[in-house]
């Protein structure tokens, strides 16, 4: 990965993700946290989000970090109690205790690990 990309989006205290609408069809932004792990990002949501039922029905989608966009995929998570307390972990890294608390872990959140598409 270019080594660029790869700071803005470690750095990057909101990302924009772009789906595909799942009834439209056209393109839905959403502003939001993440954190960059191995090549791929990491996101918190409830499972009623647009944008999660969007990834849902079509797991493709855009990333955009400053001026730069890249191509990203949902990966399926097989135990998503364990990957949520991952995300929560690396959110309070990043963004601090105070912001991260534990109403992250409750029940009807969801975590989704987007694989970048370079």
């Amino acid at each position: 990965m270019e080594p660029r990309l790869e700071r803005a989006l470690r750095d990057a205290e909101e990302i924009v993700l772009v789906t595909r609408g799942r009834r439209s069809g056209r393109p839905h932004e959403a502003t939001v946290w993440c954190a960059y792990e191995d090549e791929g990002l990491w996101l918190r949501t409830d499972h009623d989000t647009d944008w999660y039922r969007n990834l849902r029905r079509d797991p493709h989608c855009r990333i955009r970090v400053d001026a730069t966009e890249v191509g990203a995929v949902n990966e399926p998570i097989i135990d998503e109690a364990a990957a949520l307390r991952h995300v929560v972990d690396l959110f309070r890294a990043k963004y601090g205790a105070e912001w991260v608390s534990d109403w992250y872990v409750e029940r009807g959140r969801a975590p989704v690990r987007l694989r970048l598409e370079l």
